[in-house]
Parts: structure tokens; C-alpha cells; sequence
């Protein structure tokens, strides 16, 4: 035991300067603007390291100050995370309107049936409604960004290398999350230490996953339409509206034929 804590403090530095690290090149690269939701999703969790220090010092680490001051920090974080999903999946499909608004109600969709599949596992008691609330918004992000990235490689998107990563980072930490609340702190609760251990490991995959994605992307250009001469729209958009007549005047002759209909 006492080894295993020697590591969880030396896990939880590590994930301390990271996040710091993160933020600071954020700042200096001015990319709160473009992910402000990532932004303050690193800061919240990076407030929660000393909180929750200063609460295992005075209560201890398993008394019961610890484990809502635990959770409930907890659940901040998580809705921040999701908040910084949403706004890494506008980042990718933005620039494409209709497209947009047809995926952010699927992924609302998805995002609203995992709620429910999520509390069914969990069961009635306090303790394990926390657990099912975080598993229920872990599970959700989780299914998003796989939907999302099925989605985007079946119509051939394209997405800039760093905010993939990003989005594989918090797929991969949702997915990690979820099987902890809902199979690994539900059955194996003699290991819960050793799997805290996996899970802050996990975690600094996945800042340093952000974190070279947050250093190695380019500021972002503005949105800007260049739109051609105007002499070039007034050449082709006759025979545009050409084309889209006798395109009418054929499906129009087709479905008034006595061949209509007909199989």
C-alpha cells in the first residue's frame, strides 16, 4: 500500500505540470479563444488537484468530506469535459451549416439515450447514483465521439491531425472511464486502489495526447468566403438555370407519362 500511494502521488504530480503545461501554451499560442471550452475544462481540473489535497490533509483520504468533496468536483469536471467534446466536434463540422445541423441532433440523440442505458446499470442508493451519473455523461461522450468519427470517415471529412487527436484522447478516457464505473468499481471493489492508479494513468495519456495536439496546432484562419469575379457568375449561371429546366422538364414529363408507376 505504501508503494502504490508513493505512485498515485508521483502519477498526480505528473498530471499536475502537465496541465499546466497545456494551459500555459494554450495562453501563449492564444487559442483560448478558438477552445474556450477546453480551456477551462484543463483549468477546473487543475483546481481540483489542490482541493482536493487540502481535504485529504484535514479530513483524510477516505472520510466522508473527501468522497462528496471527491465526487461532486468530479461531476464538474465531467460536464466541462462533455461541454469540450460538443465544442471539438462545432471545431471539425462548423464550417459546414447544413451539415451541422442535422449531426449536432443526432449526437443530442445519442447523448440523451445514453443517459437512461447508463442509470440502468447503476442502482438506487446515493453512492451508486454518483457513480451512474458520472458513468452516464462519460458513456455519452463516449458514444458521441465514436459516432462522430464513424460519421466523419464514412463521408470522407477531413479534420485537421490535432483536433483528432484531441477527440481520440477524450474518446479513449470516456471509454476507460465508463468501464470503471460501471464494471471494474461495481465488482472489484478490493481493487479500487489499483484501478485508481490505471485511471490517473490513463489520464496522463490523454493530456499528453492534448497536450502535443495544443502545441503542434495552428492558430485558426478566419472563416472568410473569396468569392470570384463577378463577370464569372454571369456566365455559367445561365446555363445553370438551363440545365435545372430541362432537368425539371424531364422528371416533370417522366411522372406524368402512362409509364409511370409501373414496375
Amino acid at each position: 500500500m505504501g508503494n502504490l500511494a508513493f505512485i498515485l502521488n508521483v502519477v498526480w504530480v505528473c498530471i499536475v505540470c502537465l496541465q499546466v503545461a497545456i494551459i500555459l501554451v494554450m495562453v501563449a499560442k492564444k487559442q483560448v479563444r478558438d477552445f474556450p471550452a477546453l480551456f477551462v475544462y484543463l483549468l477546473l481540473s487543475l483546481c481540483q488537484a489542490p482541493l482536493m489535497y487540502v481535504i485529504y490533509s484535514l479530513k483524510g483520504y477516505r472520510s466522508w468530506p473527501a468522497f462528496w468533496t471527491g465526487w461532486g468536483s468530479q461531476g464538474v469536471i465531467v460536464f466541462a469535459r462533455w461541454v469540450a467534446i460538443c465544442e471539438l466536434c462545432y471545431a471539425i463540422l462548423g464550417q459546414f451549416r447544413g451539415v451541422w445541423a442535422l449531426i449536432w441532433r443526432i449526437l443530442l440523440l445519442i447523448g440523451v439515450l445514453a443517459v437512461p442505458a447508463a442509470f440502468a446499470l447503476g442502482g438506487h442508493d446515493l453512492v451508486r447514483l454518483i457513480s451512474s451519473f458520472d458513468l452516464a455523461i462519460e458513456f455519452a461522450g463516449a458514444a458521441v465521439l465514436t459516432s462522430f468519427f464513424a460519421f466523419s470517415r464514412l463521408y470522407r471529412i477531413e479534420m485537421i491531425p490535432s483536433l483528432r487527436s484531441i477527440g481520440i484522447a477524450f474518446c479513449l478516457y470516456s471509454c476507460f472511464r465508463a468501464l470503471n464505473d460501471a464494471v471494474l468499481q461495481k465488482y472489484l471493489r478490493a481493487y479500487s486502489d489499483t484501478w485508481n492508479l490505471c485511471d490517473e494513468i490513463t489520464y496522463v495519456a490523454t493530456l499528453v495526447l492534448i497536450g502535443t495536439a495544443v502545441f503542434l496546432l495552428q492558430a485558426r484562419r478566419e472563416g472568410r468566403v473569396e468569392l470570384l469575379p463577378r463577370h464569372v457568375y454571369g456566365s455559367f449561371i445561365p446555363q445553370a438555370n438551363d440545365r435545372f429546366r430541362s432537368l425539371n422538364d424531364r422528371l416533370g414529363a417522366l411522372l406524368n407519362s402512362e409509364s409511370s408507376g409501373k414496375v
